[in-house]
């Protein structure tokens, strides 16, 4: 009703390659490597990159796929394009991470670029002309959750990545995204979503002053199946009979993070934690604690103390070092910093 219904998930002929050799980064702390992915469908072949930071560990290491618009290759530059997408790697890296950079535009274009896809999955796979879509078709934030997913397919053969330790991380859009991919694909251990908002981690059935609509979000229409449309207007009675978190409650009982902010009331911060509030209850059936906490916090007081993490950071519509030390503070409680084995 909502993302829609994908077409494929691994390609057949799915390949990866190393697009030059691996370097030496940071003063020696870690190495970089650059993978182009390539694969093929109906409709032709198609191939999207991304570049990951690895720190020299003893043991393969935990790692964090970050989804952005912006080119892998810059992601790490504070002085590049679209700076609220600025990966802090030295940050990361010196907590005992690695960090995937995943730019999502080369699965598939957004929703104001184009409505027929030229390249990328869509072209590959299913329908290329997305205003004449069936209603149950998939849509772009699948698409982006689908490209995450294939790079969880390249990381199960990283000697140096811990499989088994993998977190999905978006802003915005993309932290819808990042929520997709991980409700979609169980690989992904640890699922985060950084100011999501309407159609992400916030609840629809509750009135936040100033938040998005459904309505307001129809604009990028093409992110979404066609038959989420006929819930314009209808976000907050009985015509719209899921809410968003039924979405969050698919993650249980992995580890699940969505941060706000203080100033963000597009996103609607307290119906994002309301969300996931409610969604706790389904950790708490698998006998886990969900959200541990006594009411909406106070910006800057991270709730980590049980399996679904949440803060409410002071300041506007971005994902900053802040956002990221709680993340990595988070997966510390889980023990993602340890040694596999050495638990």
């Amino acid at each position: 009703e909502e993302y829609g219904v994908r077409p494929v998930e691994r390609p057949a002929d799915l390949a990866f390659a190393e697009t030059s050799a691996p370097e030496a980064c940071l003063d020696g702390k870690a190495i970089r490597k650059r993978v182009r992915a390539t694969y093929s469908g109906p409709g032709g072949a198609a191939a999207f990159n991304f570049s990951v930071w690895i720190p020299t560990a003893d043991h393969p290491v935990a790692v964090f796929v970050h989804s952005s618009p912006r080119p892998a290759e810059t992601a790490d530059d504070v002085n590049g394009p679209r700076p609220v997408y600025w990966l802090p790697v030295e940050d990361i890296v010196s907590r005992g991470y690695a960090v995937v950079a995943y730019c999502n535009q080369e699965v598939a274009l957004d929703w104001q670029m184009t409505d027929v896809a030229t390249g990328g999955v869509f072209k590959a796979f299913g329908n290329a002309d997305l205003k004449n879509r069936k209603p149950t078709e998939w849509g772009i934030l699948s698409a982006w959750a689908w490209g995450m997913s294939r790079i969880v397919d390249w990381i199960e053969t990283e000697p140096l990545l811990d499989a088994k330790r993998i977190a999905s991380v978006g802003l915005s859009r993309n932290g819808k995204t990042s929520l997709l991919a991980g409700v979609t694909d169980q690989r992904f251990a640890l699922v985060i979503s950084c100011c999501s908002g309407c159609s992400g981690a916030k609840l629809n059935h509750m009135d936040c002053e100033g938040s998005e609509t459904i309505k307001d979000i129809s604009i990028a229409f093409n992110w979404f199946a066609p038959n989420y449309m006929k819930y314009i207007g209808h976000d907050r009675d009985s015509q719209m009979p899921f809410d968003q978190h039924q979405f969050l409650a698919l993650v249980a009982p992995r580890l699940l993070y969505v941060s706000s902010a203080s100033e963000d009331a597009w996103a609607g911060p307290r119906g994002e934690f309301a969300a996931v509030a409610l969604a706790s209850q389904v950790w708490n059936l698998y006998g886990r604690a969900g959200l541990v906490h006594h009411g909406f916090p106070k910006p800057d007081a991270p709730l980590h103390a049980g399996n679904i993490g949440y803060h409410l950071r002071s300041g506007l519509h971005d994902i900053t070092r802040y956002d990221w030390q709680c993340y990595m503070d988070f997966a510390d409680g889980h023990g993602w910093s340890v040694a596999r084995g050495k638990e």
